[in-house]
């Protein structure tokens, strides 16, 4: 069985308390199944929430960029659907997604620095673990 894997970035503002919805403006929920072409959805839900929370056309691109990477990430271990929750408040973004993975399931060493590359740029704070059969994501985005 491969070890837990995660990495993560906390940005030093950070308040994230695992409760998505407490304090937010807005909350959409989406569901998708495991194949590649629905991450489309995800980045136009994404890029729709972070305009409409007032992020300029550059920080809209990386909001759209980060959940299109972490989207990739979890389609590549999960196994049946991704739930993802999209949470908008006057100060961030905050992105959460969730997928059950097989008993082998594993990141590539590879996609992990190629994400963390991407994401230490593109949002303000992240993480993506891997444990107890579910791989998960969050993702924070600030508007200011």
């Amino acid at each position: 069985m491969p070890e837990d894997v995660s990495i993560a970035r906390r940005s030093s503002d950070s308040r994230h308390d695992d409760g998505v919805n407490e304090g937010h403006d807005g909350v959409v929920r989406l569901e998708l199944p495991i194949a590649s072409q629905y991450i489309r959805v995800a980045r136009l839900v994404a890029s729709g929430l972070g305009a409409s929370a007032g992020l300029d056309v550059d920080a809209v691109d990386d909001l759209r960029i980060a959940v299109d990477e972490l989207c990739a990430a979890l389609f590549e271990v999960g196994d049946h659907k991704v739930e993802l929750t999209f949470a908008v408040d006057a100060d961030n973004v905050e992105v959460t997604g969730t997928t059950e993975t097989g008993s082998v399931a594993a990141f590539e060493p590879a996609r992990l620095v190629l994400s963390r590359q991407i994401l230490d740029v593109a949002c303000n704070q992240y993480s993506l673990t891997l444990d107890g059969g579910y791989a998960r994501f969050t993702m924070r985005k600030s508007t200011h």
